[in-house]
């Protein structure tokens, strides 16, 4: 390959790095309805492909607040993606029951919907982000197991 075909694909590939990040996007999701802000909220955001709401392989751990957590996923590309997130108040990494309240954890989901046994499917929980326009920071409301919309 000569040098200056080397030299224009190297040229192009540095304008490429920096469009693809200056062209990535992110969601924020303001988690309200804490009890306490004892633990963590664990959160995951699911792509189509991927299997909600725990097989994401985008994962977020924050401390809890209970006046309001937010959550910022970055480094998005457009397209369709569901949030599932769960107050882990004793911090064991486990669903269930909290050890230190000794209730149900609570979870939520983008858009604020529930299915069967309280996990809705990607669709009703998916939100768009589209090409080049902010996306607005969405309110996730905490509820406990076996709570209704």
């Amino acid at each position: 390959m000569p040098i200056w075909t080397r030299t224009l694909l190297a040229a192009g590939l540095l304008v490429l790095v920096p469009n693809a990040l200056a062209n990535s996007q992110r969601l924020a999701f303001n988690v309200t309805g804490l009890l306490s802000s004892q633990g963590q909220l664990r959160a995951m955001l699911c792509e189509p492909h991927e299997r909600f709401p725990n097989g994401c392989k985008r994962r977020l751990s924050v401390p809890a607040k209970a006046e309001g957590t937010e959550l910022v996923f970055g480094g998005l590309t457009p397209g369709r993606y569901a949030l599932s997130v769960v107050h882990d108040e004793d911090n064991s990494g486990k669903l269930g029951v909290s050890a230190v309240s000794g209730r149900p954890k609570p979870f939520g989901f983008s858009n604020n919907v529930t299915g069967p046994g309280g996990v809705p499917s990607f669709n009703l929980a998916a939100v768009t982000l589209r090409e080049n326009l902010a996306a607005p920071v969405q309110t996730v409301r905490m509820r406990a197991q076996g709570a209704g919309r």
